[in-house]
């Protein structure tokens, strides 16, 4: 093995930002007329998104089929230039595993890299989330000269571990997770290694779905394949290897302009996490965004250390990849989605910390770390960007995780492991102009879809006893965030089926509103065994609960063994007739609630989005409880006792910060946070 040990390289996952340009790239992108420039970046895209809808069409699993796919192209060198997704983690982070590639297998005789040659990978510490994310790549010759790469990322239903669904909730170290697989070639002379994919197949519960996500993303970067080729034998080699480069060249000098136009400042957001995986527990990720010029540093100092036994440690890489989510969905979202952005981004992660995971500690549930931070992002970047343009500034989506997965045999007898859809059913943040859009998607994949009920039923050995939107899902304020979708299922005729659930939240929100607006309310699992629902639907009981509120309320005639979990719920056994219920969160809200239209929460009453206590008691809004006539004047009264009440409740900023600073968390929930409140204080005393 050539230039490494058989160890991680720790060198290649600094990467992110643009590789020198080579005199070769220089030379070629000095040609490239601005005409042709514009029709190729068009061009590219379009491929790209063939791409990626051709992934869709053809894989197995949840995430695949319904839009958690990142399909990028990339330079000789493993820049990311082009891509087409909702998910821009994945694409960004999809570099690490082919600069990985040009470094060590390039010149490698027991490997190389050859036209016709293609290479897998799901090692988070390359990929940069957890073990269910994988990538499959190919390199893109012209004769004998590698002129791009094109890879395809996507969470496949679950990697092995102790635990079906790719999340495993109680790993104690990465070797709890399942398969973790750097960059290795899988194919040659366009053929998959058939070895190789018995091997994969081998190392996880549903071999099916495993297999045909690996030939999905490979049928799709062939397509992509073909058509780089078209363009190279019209335009030329060079005029391809030029624009390619100039895409990245272009991107990072808008980047740095755009960041130069806001004002400088410093922006602390400080995010908590309230689950270790399997128990309470609090940490602490500490963010501060500093920006001076045209570059933006993210330090995160004084967060948590690493949890030597808990799976909600991340890699840093992973954290810039979200970091990517906000920059290119909303801070830069007028410019290329490339890693030509980060040549305004900065960032100090402390060493062996919650954020920066080293060794063998597990990152099963590095996901739900990273959103927590990504909410963070959101809220500096609203102020951020506020004085400059405030459309930009928005709410969070729903950024906490709230999402069933499952492993066993489903009503065929088949084997699965997976998660549900409705990760992809969250809400959207409320802007300063208007509510959040309900259901609009996952912040990290925006271009994603939960499915219609009937194609989850087809085959996973679940019906729907309902799934629609649930009141008080959201933040309330002036404009509301988006509505999240509460769902209900029961098990049937299944021989053998395991149910978890991944997520936080649970005992304080995870996102929070935006100047003034309210948090998401925390959500939970509940759980029925020996449920007598099956009885009651075939009795076409019309009190049968048909939405998450009426689960909750006393005329629900559904019986059984109950039992209430936090988002986070190690897989249990699961028999038929049982029944399981959750929801996932809406947006955050934005501004004051006492300021909302009355008329909209009116509106929102006969939808039944927001129930009669909030609109008395957060909206204060005064109305006819049967004919839901709106009473404007008692409303205004309302109100002005509301701010009336605030100034007898308010007190000098050091009185608060004296009192505050007297409460501390239960000893017992800060095992992982480090010294409390600062975590990185004790360690600078020893």
């Amino acid at each position: 093995m050539s230039k490494t040990s058989y160890g991680r390289d720790y060198e290649v996952v600094q990467r992110l930002r643009p590789e020198p340009v080579t005199d070769r790239e220089q030379l070629a992108q000095g040609a490239v007329q601005d005409i042709d420039f514009d029709i190729f970046k068009h061009k590219m895209h379009m491929i790209a998104l063939e791409g990626k809808e051709t992934t869709m069409k053809l894989g197995a699993s949840t995430a695949m089929r319904f839009g958690d796919v990142a399909f990028g192209i990339f330079t000789a060198q493993g820049d990311l230039a082009v891509c087409a997704t909702g998910i821009y983690h994945h694409a960004v982070l999809g570099q690490i595993p082919l600069k990985y590639i040009v470094k060590h297998w390039a010149d490698e005789a027991s490997v190389g890299v050859r036209e016709g040659d293609s290479f897998f990978y799901n090692d988070p510490f390359y990929g940069g989330v957890h073990n269910a994310d994988m990538g499959l790549a190919i390199p893109v010759f012209h004769g004998d000269e590698l002129i791009c790469f094109v890879g395809a990322a996507v969470h496949t239903g679950e990697a092995g571990g102790t635990e079906p669904g790719g999340v495993i909730t109680s790993a104690r170290s990465k070797y709890d997770e399942g398969m973790l697989i750097p960059p290795i070639k899988i194919g040659e002379n366009f053929r998959l290694k058939e070895d190789l994919l018995t091997m994969l197949g081998a190392m996880t519960r549903d071999e099916r779905t495993m297999i045909l996500d690996i030939k999905a993303r490979l049928a799709a970067v062939r397509i992509a394949q073909r058509r780089i080729q078209e363009v190279v034998a019209d335009k030329g080699v060079d005029f391809f290897i030029g624009a390619l480069r100039k895409t990245l060249t272009v991107t990072g000098e808008a980047a740095r302009k755009k960041i130069a136009e806001l004002n400088d400042g410093v922006f602390r957001q400080p995010r908590f996490l309230d689950s270790l995986g399997t128990a309470p527990g609090l940490t602490k990720i500490n963010l501060t965004v500093v920006k001076k010029g045209e570059r933006v540093l993210l330090d995160f100092s004084n967060s948590s250390p690493m949890a030597m036994d808990r799976p909600i440690n991340t890699y840093f890489q992973g954290l810039i990849g979200l970091t990517m989510v906000y920059f290119c969905g909303w801070l830069f979202h007028d410019l290329p989605a490339n890693n030509g952005l980060l040549e305004a981004v900065d960032w100090k992660f402390p060493d062996n910390s919650l954020v920066n995971a080293k060794g063998d500690v597990s990152t099963s549930l590095a996901p739900l770390t990273q959103i927590c931070f990504t909410q963070g992002m959101f809220l500096c970047g609203a102020r951020m960007t506020y004085s400059h343009d405030p459309s930009r500034a928005v709410a969070a989506w729903f950024s906490g995780f709230a999402i069933p997965n499952f492993g066993g045999l489903n009503q065929k007898g088949e084997p699965i492991a997976d998660l549900t859809p409705e990760i992809n059913a969250t809400g959207c943040g409320a802007r300063y102009d208007q509510d959040g859009v309900d259901a609009a998607g996952a912040f990290f994949a925006t271009m994603s879809d939960c499915s219609d009920i009937e194609t989850t039923e087809e085959d996973r050995p679940f019906v729907y006893t309902f799934r629609n939107l649930f009141n008080n899902s959201y933040g309330h304020g002036k404009f509301r965030g988006g509505a999240g979708v509460g769902f209900g299922l029961m098990v049937h005729d299944t021989p053998m089926l395991v149910l978890g659930a991944m997520g936080g939240g649970t005992r304080f929100p995870t996102t929070l509103g935006l100047f003034g607006g309210n948090a998401v309310p925390p959500t939970f699992v509940q759980y029925v065994h020996n449920s007598n629902l099956n009885e009651l639907m075939s009795e076409a009981d019309s009190r049968l609960p048909n939405n998450l509120t009426a689960v909750y309320e006393a005329e629900n005639p559904e019986q059984g063994d109950r039992h209430f979990n936090e988002t986070n719920m190690t897989v249990r056994p699961f028999a038929n007739g049982d029944t399981y219920y959750l929801g996932v969160g809406g947006g955050g809200g934005y501004g004051d609630a006492i300021e909302r239209e009355p008329a909209a929460v009116i509106r929102d009453l006969r939808r039944g989005l927001v129930s009669h206590w909030a609109a008395r008691n957060i909206y204060h809004v005064a109305y006819d409880g049967e004919s839901l006539r709106l009473d404007s004047p008692a409303t205004e009264a309302l109100r002005m006792e509301v701010r009336e009440e605030r100034k007898k409740r308010g007190k000098p900023y050091d009185e608060f910060v004296e009192e505050w600073e007297q409460l501390s968390p239960p000893a017992e929930l800060l095992t992982y946070y480090g010294s409390y409140p600062d975590p990185e204080a004790g360690l600078s005393d020893s």
